[in-house]
């Protein structure tokens, strides 16, 4: 096993991990590792842009409602006025990293609105590049001052005496790596992945969270996970419609070329994601039609939307006929590690930021391009969090190589496979919920089996471990919250409870009921 010393490790490579690497760069040691390249992140593909108050009719204030609302009232208020408030940094600091938004020709800003915003709130760059464009001036950033190490799948934490110290992790070839590290920051993304219709990147997986989870790290809300209203449908290929062609005058339809969001909310197409995302689901399920995106209204679309004509043209999809086929699909994940304001998890040493982490700014359902924002203003809290800990005098510590580890007992025979495992979460934990549907699939996960380490694993073992423990958090959670809110909606339970509100459910291998959780906490605590 090779061994890698580090003032800081961040684990992820996509907005989050790299401000924060950004940040500490000039005063620590720091290593990246990523599952893939950083080109391959779901920052680095995020259509939306970022939302930020800058317009002088706007003000913080409006966008802390318009977050709330969203957010059904679950979310933390105090963190997000910390989010709103940091809007307008945020877009300065990356401008001047070199990120060249798009402007007006009287260089004001053009500012686009999208699902549940009242005002015109959204900076893009390159129109629907924003995501492209500030990846690729993080990296031309800290090319030269951050070791971004790529291709290696964090498998465990190291924990030592009730302190986060590094972290294990293997790469396709199946070599193993242990980088020990005084702090640890986790942002390695959502689960959306865990779905099979979803406009995530392979490898959300959740395997971050497993890896918290696993360690006895609480996490919080794991219920909530929204639903895109608007992913391309095609023959072969499924990828996210921005919602900013909404934004700009794209209407929904269906078959008979009816405008079905009319009447239907007051914001109509650009009402809140949960809500559009509904309202299609019962066009395609309860009424058999098919759902189209009338763009026949928007001048210069090619040029405002390139990345949407290079996908659709990759889909083999026409838009001859000013219409694209849309469905709804898993793209954003509410729930995560539980955090404090300046991403501090209940691990000491521990650290998480960006999608992985459930900072309570997004409540019950993300507002459009809050998250790009969220993850740039967790990161340089992170970041300053690290800088002002006094961990000089930690002393590095040694672990035995895999050769002389305990070996581990066959888990293989409960898992699924991968496939099978999102088939189960499309049907029974989708976009409407119910009782048997949920209970059925969480028996179908139910892990009875657990190894006190995975390091020595193959790959592909350890990855399906963590999809179906992800899969069966996300489910049990669902059936604990007996009631709808945000993007979590029960048939058998339609409406919000009073008695839910403000209430999170939170997991971790202190108090889970399961079994797996059970001998889990028993080889961790003991």
């Amino acid at each position: 096993m090779t061994h890698i010393d580090a003032d800081v490790l961040i684990v992820g490579g996509g907005i989050a991990g790299l401000i924060a690497a950004e940040y500490l760069s000039s005063y620590k040691n720091v290593i990246v590792i990523t599952k893939f390249s950083a080109e391959k992140s779901n920052s680095f593909l995020a259509q939306g842009g970022i939302s930020a108050a800058i317009d002088k009719e706007d003000s913080w204030v409006e966008h802390l409602l318009d977050t709330m609302k969203a957010g059904h009232l679950h979310n933390d208020q105090e963190m997000v006025k910390h989010l709103v408030q940091e809007g307008t940094q945020v877009i300065q600091t990356l401008e001047g990293w070199g990120v060249r938004f798009d402007r007006k020709d009287d260089g004001s800003f053009m500012l686009g609105k999208e699902g549940g915003h009242h005002r015109n709130r959204v900076v893009h760059a390159g129109g629907d590049q924003t995501g492209k464009k500030v990846m690729e001036a993080l990296i031309r950033r800290i090319k030269d001052k951050v070791r971004v190490i790529s291709h290696q799948y964090a498998v465990d934490l190291i924990i030592q005496n009730n302190r986060c110290t590094g972290v294990y992790c293997k790469n396709e070839e199946g070599d193993s790596t242990f980088i020990h590290a005084k702090d640890t920051i986790l942002a390695g993304g959502g689960y959306a992945g865990i779905y099979d219709t979803t406009s995530n990147t392979f490898g959300s997986d959740g395997s971050v969270l497993c890896m918290a989870y696993r360690a006895g790290v609480e996490l919080s809300d794991l219920e909530f996970v929204q639903f895109h209203p608007t992913l391309l449908y095609g023959s072969d290929t499924v990828g996210l419609i921005t919602e900013a062609v909404r934004g700009q005058g794209g209407i929904l339809v269906n078959s008979k070329g009816i405008p079905f969001m009319e009447g239907f909310h007051p914001l109509k197409d650009l009402a809140p994601r949960d809500i559009v995302s509904r309202r299609i689901f019962q066009e395609i399920h309860h009424h058999g039609e098919r759902v189209y995106l009338d763009i026949k209204g928007i001048t210069g679309f090619e040029d405002k939307f390139p990345g949407v004509i290079a996908l659709c043209n990759k889909a083999g999809v026409s838009l001859k006929e000013g219409l694209i086929p849309v469905s709804p699909g898993a793209h954003f994940t509410m729930g995560g590690i539980i955090t404090d304001h300046t991403g501090k998890t209940s691990m000491a040493g521990l650290y998480a930021i960006g999608e992985c982490a459930n900072t309570g700014v997004h409540g019950a359902n993300r507002l459009a391009s809050n998250s790009l924002l969220e993850g740039a203003v967790f990161a340089k809290a992170a970041a300053h969090s690290v800088l002002s800990s006094d961990n000089s005098k930690m002393s590095l510590i040694s672990f035995p190589d895999s050769e002389t580890s305990p070996k581990n007992f066959a888990l293989v025979e409960e898992l699924l496979r991968e496939e099978q495992v999102r088939s189960i979460m499309d049907q029974h934990a989708g976009i409407c919920r119910h009782q048997d549907g949920l209970a059925k699939a969480a028996e179908m996960l139910q892990l009875t089996t657990w190894k006190p380490q995975l390091i020595n694993e193959p790959l592909s073992v350890i990855k399906r471990l963590n999809i179906q423990t992800m899969a069966w958090l996300t489910l049990t959670s669902a059936l604990k919250r007996e009631e709808s809110r945000g993007s979590h909606y029960r048939n058998d339970y339609p409406f919000p409870q009073t008695e839910w509100e403000q209430k999170k459910i939170i997991r971790s291998l202190w108090h889970d009921e399961s079994i797996i959780a059970k001998k889990a906490a028993a080889r961790v605590f003991n």
